[in-house]
């Protein structure tokens, strides 16, 4: 027995040693880059250095240890878990066509750097250069900063006012008030549906946020459609469109909608353009926006122009990120406090808080674990790409107004807020939250709704909702 300890000693010396080492070797040649080069380049060597994009860039980065026996299957795992979490191959797209990092991306890196949480000892023993040293984290931070603030309207944190991840809904955006008005008719005009029975207003009716409040919306010849309805509000300051992302424009997202064979039905936007070029009136109308008259292009541009008024600024929480902080709660601002801390800011970020980035539905808990089961719509982002990493990854949606635009997630499987926020801290970051801590969330959540055309939003739909749910507990 004294044998086998005095081994399993010299087993555990020989580890730390190592570790010892290492960690002693990296700090020597872990130096960050001379004063004197440009800011983009320092980030090119802290990155490259970092080695971030191996977990995070897919199989296409992974490192050569990767081969290596028995450490190798570690490093694959570690490789396969931060693909998982944070899936940079995105971002790497943007950087490869000389584009701004993306918001979400941005986001995200501000809080592992801000902590220094990333990369894990075990990576930067192998990799000497990539521990993140107080040096690096300035440089990155600076970085991180001057993209959020130049591209994404972020305010450069000071000491009195520290980094947000949110940012308050604008008063207004630019728009044509024309082509506007012209938009708002066709979104209620049953003739864009194959049957002329269905608007667009008939799954995004802005009475009720923007949304009907079903499962499954109902479509052309009273065909359900397979995922669950987003709202149409605030939907101008998302990224993509639709739980897969096949949209990435207004225009698009319309084209879409008006050719899906559920929700609309058209084989071609040619029957609507005939069909609405018999009206006199509305023809007149087009003209004067649209030299050309009807067209594909002008029906969508004249939608997507009057989605760009469907902004909900003023929400309680927005006046409080303008330092009103008697505008929300103290139950309120401490169940932000927890938004922020289990991690849920870094995906709903930005003006929506949300609608900029695909994430693994099921990062820390299995949300799928009968495969048999999985419909077409459960594959996410897949469906559009094929690649196997965007398998169960679907396009975060947007929290503003969330109180009213039950229920939640693409499969409609949460009915309450008070369900999808422990949903979501379950399979996303492996939290089972007390109901203290889920009252606080949804209690923060309650100050996202904002205002439209100046008047608080409501949903006509709330009282028979809560005799839904009293009848029923959790679910319908």
């Amino acid at each position: 027995m004294k044998r086998f300890l005095r081994i399993l000693w010299r087993i555990a010396g020989t580890v730390i040693i190592v570790i010892g080492t290492g960690i002693f070797l990296s700090r020597i040649v872990n130096q960050a880059p001379p004063e004197d080069m440009a800011i983009t380049d320092k980030m090119n060597v802290i990155l490259d250095q970092g080695g971030c994009f191996i977990c995070h860039g897919g199989p296409h980065h992974f490192c050569k240890h990767i081969n290596w026996p028995l450490f190798g299957a570690a490093i694959r795992k570690d490789a396969e878990k931060g693909i998982r979490y944070a899936d940079a191959s995105y971002t790497l797209a943007y950087v490869y066509r000389d584009l701004p990092y993306d918001e979400t991306s941005l986001v995200k890196l501000q809080k592992v750097v801000s902590q220094r949480s990333m990369p894990p000892p075990s990576f930067y023993i192998i990799h000497w250069k990539s521990f993140l040293t107080k040096e690096k984290q300035e440089i990155f931070l600076d970085w991180i900063y001057d993209h959020l603030s130049t591209y994404y309207s972020h305010p450069v944190p000071t000491e009195e006012n520290p980094f947000e991840p949110v940012i308050p809904i604008p008063e207004s955006i630019p728009y044509n008030k024309d082509k506007a008005a012209l938009g708002e008719l066709l979104f209620h005009d049953s003739r864009l549906s194959i049957d002329n029975t269905v608007t667009c207003a008939t799954c995004h009716n802005l009475n009720t946020a923007g949304v009907d409040n079903l499962d499954f919306s109902l479509g052309v010849f009273n065909q359900p459609c397979t995922s669950n309805s987003m709202s149409v509000l605030n939907a101008v300051f998302h990224t993509f469109y639709f739980w897969n992302g096949q949209a990435t424009s207004l225009t698009n997202q319309t084209y879409r909608a008006l050719l899906d064979p559920v929700k609309m039905g058209n084989d071609s936007l040619e029957r609507i353009v005939e069909i609405l070029s018999a009206d006199a009136t509305l023809s007149s109308r087009f003209l004067e926006s649209y030299p050309d008259g009807f067209s594909e292009s002008a029906i969508t541009d004249a939608l997507a122009e009057f989605h760009k008024t469907l902004i909900t600024p003023d929400a309680p929480f927005d006046t409080y990120l303008k330092g009103e902080a008697g505008a929300i709660d103290e139950q309120a601002q401490k169940g932000y406090r927890l938004f922020k801390k289990y991690g849920c800011a870094t995906c709903h970020n930005g003006t929506a808080m949300g609608g900029s980035s695909f994430e693994f539905m099921g990062v820390a808990n299995n949300y799928f674990p009968d495969t048999r089961q999985i419909a077409l719509e459960d594959l996410g982002r897949y469906s559009v790409t094929s690649l196997p990493s965007d398998m169960h990854r679907f396009k975060v949606p947007g929290l503003r107004n969330i109180a009213l635009t039950y229920p939640y997630f693409h499969d409609a499987s949460a009915t309450t807020l008070e369900d999808a926020v422990s949903k979501m801290a379950y399979y996303q970051r492996n939290k089972k939250l007390s109901n203290k801590q889920i009252r606080a969330i949804v209690s923060f959540l309650n100050t996202l709704t904002g205002k439209f055309r100046g008047i608080p939003l409501d949903n006509v739909n709330g009282e028979k909702h809560k005799d839904i749910v009293g009848q029923s507990g959790q679910q319908k």
